[in-house]
């Protein structure tokens, strides 16, 4: 009698189990069904865009140097895409190197005008000041002290990304709870224990919000530099374009700066989800 009561137990938490599988294993698919149905709207303005743009062009004959037609700028992509991705590569490797060295230090400097009130009143300041200078008028500086290699170009990537990191890690380090500090200080916690357990976790969303506008700015940054003085990249490709009459040519190096920059926020939104414990906010398009 009790091994049947033991069984009328034990079956329903297994059904409930088998309940709770299915939901699961399909979360994923749902996911990625809604992040695409989100994206939805966004991809049929850019579609209609498309087609309105081929339509115009056609229609009233838009020489080709004034506006190439999408399909003419697909064309050029498709016969010069081993140019292109080559131009890619130099342009990528500017903004990776660029995005780590400032965001390293971003992160270095924040953690000392959090811990020192000095650091705070010399350094803030004047970094909010830097943020008034033209990078364009700073870019030829570096190319005169640094020449015309890779190192202007992650410099200035460098610079662009630094800002918006450190303003965002102060904020989240700074927002921790106060009293969740004193209960950890209660049970005398030493000031690494508070960082690691505490600080760190609850400054990753407003880190990543920071790193999300950097690595966008870290594309801007790297296709000024190359704008002033370069033999390669996507920014000089454009110059070089712009300046043997090849709209078309332009267009699609444009194209690929714009996918190279989603690609590489797309993969900071990655990183910030395995990562973080909360997201800073929405991707754009809900991915």
């Amino acid at each position: 009698m009790a091994s049947s009561q033991d069984s009328s137990v034990v079956r329903p938490a297994a059904v409930a189990r088998d309940q709770d599988a299915p939901p699961t294993s399909r979360a994923a698919p749902s996911n990625w069904l809604a992040s695409v149905t989100t994206s939805l709207p966004a991809i049929i303005f850019l579609a209609l865009l498309i087609v309105g743009w081929e339509a115009y062009v056609t229609l009233f004959r838009v020489n080709d140097f004034i506006l190439p037609a999408p399909s003419k700028i697909l064309a050029v992509s498709i016969r010069l895409f081993p140019l292109l991705l080559a131009h890619t590569w130099t342009t990528t490797y500017e903004i990776l190197l660029g995005f780590l060295l400032g965001n390293g230090f971003a992160v270095l400097m924040a953690l000392l005008i959090v811990n020192s009130r000095l650091a705070e009143r010399v350094f803030y300041p004047l970094i909010i000041a830097s943020q008034t200078i033209p990078k364009v008028a700073i870019a030829p500086l570096f190319l005169i002290w640094l020449g015309s290699g890779l190192q202007p170009k992650i410099l200035i990537a460098a610079i662009v990304c630094f800002f918006p990191t450190v303003v965002n890690t102060v904020q989240g380090l700074r927002a921790t709870d106060p009293n969740a500090i004193d209960l950890l200080r209660l049970v005398a916690a030493s000031r690494r224990q508070v960082f690691l357990k505490l600080q760190f976790p609850n400054a990753l969303p407003y880190f990543f919000a920071g790193l999300k506008i950097s690595i966008a700015l870290a594309v801007i940054g790297a296709i000024i530099g190359e704008w002033v003085g370069a033999n390669s990249g996507l920014g000089y490709l454009i110059m070089f374009s712009s300046q043997t009459m090849r709209t078309d040519l332009m267009f699609a190096a444009l194209g690929f700066t714009a996918l190279l920059g989603m690609l590489l926020y797309l993969a900071v939104v990655g990183v910030e989800r395995l990562l973080s414990w909360t997201p800073s906010d929405m991707p754009v398009g809900g991915l």
